[in-house]
């Protein structure tokens, strides 16, 4: 629940501090997104632009948006999401660079880094695949796929070429793994594992996400009964924030053995 006018203000903050660049971080292709939604991450960057020539006086800001495709997760609300295809992403991307171009007022203030919808792809495949998967991994393995992770190795054309081998005669193919919507009743991969997050909670924070349904801190409001907390076996910390809190115990040894922790590695 950070808003647009929050983050202007930390970015002032750093423009008027001496700072020159900020690095703008997003992602592509979220469920219920639609190309207005992208193309308004290019007005809040020159907004940003304004906001830092304004605050210190100088015409050498810059800023740089960082964007990715998004891949869903397992053991997220958004495991049962339909992800968006390597074209669709790749279109709505390009929207995006060419109406941060198209002003000339900021154009050359604001950097544009992308990654393109093909190793998304193959990335949800890894995310939320069952053991049949494992099929294509060994082929693309026999096949001399190494190192796939640098994109001067990634051949996504021997990813696909793998699955189209190995995965019809299992009855299924890349789209029924990466860019098709679950339904609830659906017996997932990972169902057999626990993370400490009930299902039944997840299911629901997936149906408030689509309604775009903000969900509190649970640090200062009641329990949302996610789960975590009886299973794990968790105390929650927090720190100073001016807001009025629930009473909870706060763990100071858990701070020292985390400060300590933190000096060993």
């Amino acid at each position: 629940m950070v808003s647009e006018d929050d983050l202007i203000r930390t970015v002032a903050a750093a423009y008027g501090a001496g700072w020159r660049q900020v690095k703008l971080y997003f992602m592509c292709g979220l469920p219920t997104e639609t190309d207005e939604d992208v193309l308004q991450i290019a007005e809040l960057a020159k907004r940003v632009i304004e906001t830092g020539r304004e605050v210190s006086g100088r015409r050498d800001i810059r800023c740089t948006v960082s964007i990715g495709g998004f891949v869903p997760k397992p053991h997220t609300p958004f495991q049962w999401a339909a992800q968006l295809g390597a074209e669709e992403t790749d279109a709505r991307l390009a929207k995006l660079r060419e109406a941060i171009r198209a002003d000339r007022r900021f154009a050359s203030a604001i950097g544009f880094r992308y990654h393109d919808g093909k190793p998304g792809i193959v990335e949800g495949l890894l995310s939320r695949g069952d053991r049949r998967v494992g099929r294509v991994i060994e082929a693309v393995w026999r096949d001399g796929g190494r190192f796939d992770g640098w994109s001067e190795h990634f051949s996504y054309e021997r990813w696909m070429a793998a699955a189209e081998r190995e995965l019809p005669p299992q009855g299924v193919d890349v789209a029924w793994y990466t860019t098709r919507e679950r339904e609830e009743a659906e017996v997932l991969p990972w169902d057999h594992i626990d993370s400490g997050l009930d299902k039944e909670w997840l299911w629901q924070d997936w149906l408030d996400s689509l309604d775009e349904t903000e969900v509190e801190d649970c640090r200062w409001t009641p329990c949302f009964d996610c789960g975590v907390c009886p299973q794990m076996n968790t105390e929650i910390e927090i720190g100073p924030t001016g807001k009025t809190l629930l009473p909870l115990t706060v763990l100071g040894a858990g701070r020292a053995q985390m400060a300590e922790s933190a000096h060993t590695h």
